[in-house]
């Protein structure tokens, strides 16, 4: 099944990246752990998702880190990080989606078996001692993550998608929370935020769409959000009053309260962001609405249960590389008036959030 010449005995994983991509690293660990079923896994993570590594198969110990805006308190950090992980005598790391700083980390472990995958195009995969297949070739993210364990001659038979593993008492804790916000019926998961303004549909058609489903279907709507998006969450309240508790907003949920919450939902609903891969984690039907970013990389599930809406072929979309699908990277879109998600109309998401709500 791999072409090492001894299976690991120790292996250290490496995924210092947001939300959205701590969850995708859950799919290629659970290969690993597959391929080496005795092996002693790590996993090193951003501290803000570690918790979302809890109770997984794939998983024997996490470390956290924190990431640094200041140089010369990052290159501390780094140093002392590294220190540590040459002291576990890791024999093989994987680097699912590389950073300068990361690669370090993976190289000061001295361990003999490196999976390093830079997944810019024009970027080498520094110091790694394997090749990555698939360099250069453009991929869901998913499966270039996926890469870097088949570098180790791992063979994946079928589509790998990712999982986050609650405990009962997570999901009976959110299932009381939603009785205590008298949330009946079907319940529509909303996602308000995302990493930009020019990724989301707009908090005044999420409104639309929520009562449009408590009238038409009969259940309730909570939205998600972060402690940064508040106000955000405050205005979607004020656009829903008329629907009373049959629409409600948190913003104060931890990532794995956030997770058995999303597990709860007959459907979510929300703009490309971290909390839409969550629910395609625990097993949720979603539906995805992009805008500026191509949904080729970035929506590796499929489509029956996991559809996405996106205008193909607008001019405007002008940072890819030549040969890659059209993105935008602004962060504010005054000349087009961010109609590439206009152009999604809410008849559209209604329709598509009705057909895969479980």
């Amino acid at each position: 099944m791999h072409s090492l010449l001894q299976p690991p005995r120790k292996i250290l994983a490496i995924k210092l990246r947001a939300l959205g991509d701590t969850v995708l690293m859950t799919a290629p660990l659970l290969e690993l752990r597959k391929a080496f079923p005795r092996a002693e896994i790590h996993a090193l993570v951003l501290n803000p998702w570690r918790s979302l590594l809890e109770h997984h198969p794939a998983v024997d110990k996490t470390i956290g880190y924190d990431r640094h805006s200041d140089a010369s308190a990052r290159a501390k950090a780094i140093a002392r990080l590294a220190l540590k992980l040459h002291q576990e005598r890791y024999d093989c790391v994987v680097n699912f989606h590389a950073s300068p700083s990361s690669s370090i980390l993976a190289f000061s472990t001295a361990a003999k078996t490196r999976a390093i995958h830079f997944h810019g195009h024009r970027d080498k995969n520094r110091y790694s001692t394997v090749t990555v297949p698939g360099k250069g070739t453009l991929k869901p993210i998913i499966e270039r993550d996926l890469d870097t364990v088949r570098a180790l001659g791992i063979t994946i038979e079928e589509r790998a998608l990712p999982r986050i593993f609650l405990s009962q008492t997570e999901k009976d804790d959110a299932l009381k929370m939603l009785n205590d916000l008298q949330l009946t019926g079907p319940i529509l998961g909303i996602g308000l935020g995302a990493s930009r303004p020019t990724k989301t549909w707009g908090v005044e058609r999420y409104a639309q769409l929520a009562l449009r489903w408590c009238k038409e279907r009969g259940g309730s709507v909570l939205a998600v959000a972060g402690p940064n998006e508040a106000n955000t969450a405050q205005q979607f309240l004020q656009l829903t009053r008329t629907a009373g508790h049959c629409v409600q907003a948190v913003t104060q949920l931890t990532v794995r309260e956030c997770a058995a919450t999303l597990a709860s939902f007959s459907v979510f609903a929300g703009n490309d962001s971290g909390p839409r891969h969550l629910a395609v984690a625990v097993d949720t039907p979603t539906v995805t609405l992009f805008g500026p970013e191509h949904p080729f990389e970035w929506h590796p599930y499929p489509e029956e249960r996991h559809p996405k809406l996106f205008v193909d072929n607008l001019a405007c979309r002008r940072d890819a590389d030549p040969g890659m699908p059209s993105w935008c990277g602004l962060h504010e879109c005054v000349i087009e008036q961010t109609k590439c998600m206009k152009g999604i109309t809410e008849d559209q998401v209604f329709a598509e959030v009705i057909r895969v709500a479980r």
